[in-house]
């Protein structure tokens, strides 16, 4: 499903909540206004992480889905293309993948790349990707309840090399999840539009100002 219109999104409150409302769509979110954080550590230096968390239907999310335009661009900038059984294009349709899913929790981690300090500065921000990224999924892996699923932050790293390489089956199927980009989703336009949160680019031996990574749990209630 290709998002066709601009979505335009207006801060409401609500018993003390703060709320985004789009007009087009009826959509209504809450974006948990406390300054939450994790702290973990990496190469023994403490890194904070800050994250937010918004529950969605999952029919809701689709306005965000897009596979043809994601997938294109996952086969022409991604060596992880046709490598992977949870890389494109080998992902099951998202709404075949989620239709036992009316409920998706988003969650989103981000840190400035700033903390690393002890890396070089041109190496700093995908460091600090990496690392998000990862901590991300291990948190996800974490909270996946049995009647859930999760939608994972990053490829999927379980076997060295996928059993799709030499033309087998995944051997561990019952394992399997697949990420946002990989479904085909918008994530950009997931962290703005939903989370009021703009990605950040790093230049040219400059760090970026932060860096973002999103995943989600698909569940049953």
């Amino acid at each position: 499903m290709s998002q066709s219109l601009t979505l335009m999104w207006h801060m409401i409150f609500q018993h003390n909540e703060k709320f985004y409302f789009c007009a087009q769509t009826g959509l209504k979110i809450m974006i948990e206004t406390k300054n939450k954080y994790i702290i973990k550590t990496y190469q023994n230096n403490e890194i904070k992480i800050q994250f937010k968390k918004l529950d969605v239907s999952t029919n809701e999310i689709l306005a965000y889905l897009s596979p043809e335009e994601f997938n294109s661009y996952c086969k022409t900038g991604c060596p992880n293309y046709n490598q992977k059984w949870t890389c494109p294009p080998n992902c099951p349709p998202f709404i075949d993948y989620a239709k036992n899913y009316p409920k998706l929790n988003l969650y989103l981690f981000y840190t400035s790349p700033n903390q690393f300090d002890f890396i070089s500065q041109k190496d700093r921000s995908l460091t600090a990707y990496n690392f998000i990224k990862e901590e991300l999924q291990s948190y996800l892996s974490e909270i996946e309840p049995v009647n859930g699923k999760m939608i994972a932050a990053n490829s999927c790293e379980i076997c060295k090399i996928c059993a799709l390489i030499k033309g087998n089956q995944c051997h561990i199927p019952e394992k399997v999840r697949y990420n946002l980009v990989a479904f085909g989703f918008n994530v950009s336009k997931i962290m703005s539009d939903l989370f009021q949160h703009k990605i950040k680019w790093a230049k040219q031996n400059e760090p970026s100002e932060y860096v973002s990574s999103v995943g989600a749990i698909l569940k049953e209630e």
